[in-house]
C-alpha cells in the first residue's frame, strides 16, 4: 500500500513527546540554529520543527520533469548564443548580450541550478516560477535545519521506522566534484595544485554557505578562495585579489565559481571591470557561463510558450512545457488586458523580469483592489524604469509546519498548515535535491514569515543519484533526455 506524505506527517506529528520534552526539544533546536552557519544579511532563520518529508513518488515525479526541463532550458540557451532572431525575443541590455556571448566550454554552462516549482504532493503535478542558476543557493539552510532536528525523539523514532536519506552528499561533496572534475581533466598534474574562486558582490552573498564548500574544495585538491568582484584586479600573471575573504591573496585565479547574478554585474559595470576584462580576453576560466542568464531572467517565461521555442522541442518537451509553465507576459498596453488583471487580482502576480529574493513582486491576492490598482499602474509599461511581467497565479500546496522563531523559539504556536515552494536542484542536469520553504501567505520568504523546512526522503531509492556526483559538469547526461519516462507529473 502507498502511503501518502500526509500520513507521513500525520506519523511524524504522533511521534512528538508531549509538554515539555517537546519544549525543551523545540527550543535545543532553535539555539542550534542560532549559532549555525545558517545566517542570511545577519538573521538567523526561521526554521520548521517538522522536516518536509518526501517519498519515492515525489522523487520520480520531481526528476522527470527537472531534468526534462533542464533539457528545454539548455535549448533555449543554444538557440540564443546561434540565432540573432531568436535573440531579440529577449531584447536584453548590449552589456548583457556581451557577457551571453563569451565562449564558453559546454560543460561549464549551467552546472548547477535550482528550479522553483510549486508541487502537489496529492497528483505530483507542478506548476515553475523561477530559474535559477549561478546564484541558486540555500542547500547550507537545508543542512543546518536538518541538523538542528537530527537528535529529537521524533526524528530518531522516525528513523527506525523508515529509511530516510537527505540531499548533502548530491549538494556539497558533489558538485564540488563536478565544478572541479571537468576543469582538472585537462590539467597538467605538474601544474600544481589550481586556484579556485568565488566571485560575488558580497554583500548579496550567501557567505556562511561559501565557508562551508571551502573545506571540500580544498579536500578535492584545490586551493580555494571568496573574493568580492570589485576587489579583483587584472595583472601580467592572471586575474587576483589582495583582499579575500576566504583563502589567499594576490594569487592568480585559475577557474572562477561565479555566484553573482547577471543584474548584479550590470548594476555595479563601472566597478568590475577587472572581471569583466578578463572573461573577454580569456584570461580566467569562468564554471558556470553568463549563458544561463538567459533562462535566469524571467523573460524567459514567454519565451517558452511561443512557437520559435516550441520548434526546438520534442513532443514530451512541448508537453511539459505546456503543463508546467504558466501564462506569463509583458505588463504592457496591447499585450495584456490591463482591466481584467486588475478586475481579477487574485488570479495575478506580477514581477519584474531579473531580480531575486521576490524584491518588487506582487500578489494581488495580497491587496485590496484599490491597492491592486496602483500596483498595476505603477509597474505597467516600464512606469519602474524596468520590465515588469504579469503571471497567472499557482496556488500552492499546503501543507503542515511547526515553526521555530524568536530568541529561544516559540514553543507555544500549534503547528499550522502553509504554503509550499519548492527548489528543485539539478546538478550536472541531474536532479539532485529538494530545498523546502514554507509561508503563511502567498509569496513564500522569510521576510513575509516564511520558513526553511529541512527536506528528508523517506523510503526513497536514490541509488541512481551518484550519477550526479561524476565528471562532466554543465550539460545533461545522455539518460536525462529520456527522463520523463522516469515518471509523470
Amino acid at each position: 500500500m502507498t502511503v501518502s506524505t500526509r500520513q507521513l506527517n500525520e506519523e511524524y506529528l504522533a511521534l512528538m513527546p508531549d509538554g515539555p520534552k517537546r519544549a525543551e526539544e523545540m527550543r535545543a533546536a532553535r539555539h542550534y540554529m542560532e549559532g549555525s552557519t545558517a545566517v542570511m544579511g545577519g538573521h538567523v532563520l526561521n526554521t520548521s520543527f517538522l522536516p518536509k518529508l518526501l517519498d519515492e513518488g515525489s522523487r520520480r515525479a520531481m526528476k522527470a520533469v527537472a531534468e526534462t526541463m533542464y533539457g528545454v532550458l539548455v535549448k533555449v540557451i543554444d538557440a540564443y548564443r546561434r540565432d540573432r532572431d531568436y535573440r531579440a525575443l529577449f531584447d536584453f541590455d548590449e552589456r548583457h548580450e556581451r557577457l551571453i556571448m563569451l565562449p564558453c566550454r559546454d560543460e561549464a554552462l549551467m552546472p548547477i541550478a535550482r528550479i522553483d516549482a510549486f508541487f502537489n504532493e496529492d497528483d505530483g503535478s507542478m506548476a515553475f516560477c523561477e530559474f535559477n542558476t549561478d546564484g541558486a543557493s540555500g542547500m547550507n539552510e537545508n543542512r543546518e535545519t536538518l541538523a538542528s532536528i537530527r537528535d529529537t525523539t521524533a526524528y530518531e523514532r522516525f528513523a527506525r521506522a523508515h529509511r530516510v536519506t537527505d540531499d548533502n552528499d548530491r549538494l556539497f561533496t558533489g558538485l564540488v566534484a563536478q565544478l572541479t572534475a571537468f576543469y582538472l581533466r585537462d590539467r597538467d598534474p605538474a601544474a600544481g595544485a589550481p586556484h579556485f574562486a568565488v566571485v560575488d558582490y558580497l554583500e548579496n552573498a550567501v557567505v556562511e554557505e561559501f565557508k562551508v564548500y571551502a573545506p571540500l574544495f580544498e579536500a578535492a585538491g584545490v586551493r580555494f578562495s571568496v573574493y568580492d568582484i570589485r576587489d579583483l584586479v587584472l595583472t601580467e600573471d592572471g586575474l587576483m585579489s589582495d583582499r579575500p575573504l576566504i583563502g589567499e591573496a594576490a594569487r592568480p585565479i585559475d577557474a572562477l565559481w561565479r555566484r553573482s547574478v547577471a543584474s548584479d554585474v550590470l548594476a555595479h559595470w563601472d566597478e568590475s571591470g577587472a572581471f569583466i576584462e578578463a572573461l573577454e580576453a580569456g584570461r580566467v576560466e569562468l564554471i558556470g557561463s553568463f549563458a544561463n542568464s538567459v533562462v535566469h531572467d524571467k523573460r524567459v517565461f514567454v519565451v517558452l510558450r511561443r512557437p520559435e521555442t516550441l520548434a526546438l522541442l520534442t513532443a514530451e518537451e512541448r508537453a511539459v512545457v505546456e503543463r508546467v509553465i504558466p501564462f506569463t507576459d509583458y505588463l504592457e498596453t496591447g499585450r495584456v488586458d490591463m482591466e481584467q488583471i486588475k478586475r481579477e487580482r487574485d488570479r495575478w502576480i506580477v514581477k519584474p523580469t531579473d531580480m531575486y529574493g521576490c524584491i518588487g513582486v506582487f500578489a494581488g491576492r495580497d491587496f485590496s483592489a484599490a491597492e491592486w490598482d496602483d500596483v498595476v499602474e505603477r509597474c505597467r509599461d516600464g512606469r519602474t524604469g524596468k520590465p515588469y511581467l504579469v503571471q497567472e497565479f499557482c496556488v500552492p500546496y499546503g501543507s503542515p509546519a511547526w515553526a521555530l522563531r524568536g530568541s529561544a523559539g516559540d514553543c507555544e504556536v500549534p503547528p499550522e498548515t502553509m504554503n509550499n515552494l519548492s527548489g528543485l536542484y539539478l546538478v550536472g542536469g541531474r536532479f539532485a535535491g529538494v530545498f523546502s520553504r514554507l509561508g503563511p501567505g502567498p509569496i513564500i520568504l522569510g521576510k513575509y514569515g516564511g520558513l526553511t523546512a529541512g527536506t528528508l526522503w523517506v523510503d526513497a531509492d536514490w541509488d541512481e543519484g551518484t550519477e550526479a556526483t561524476g565528471a562532466g559538469a554543465g550539460r545533461m547526461a545522455p539518460a536525462a533526455a529520456e527522463a520523463g519516462k522516469d515518471g509523470a507529473a
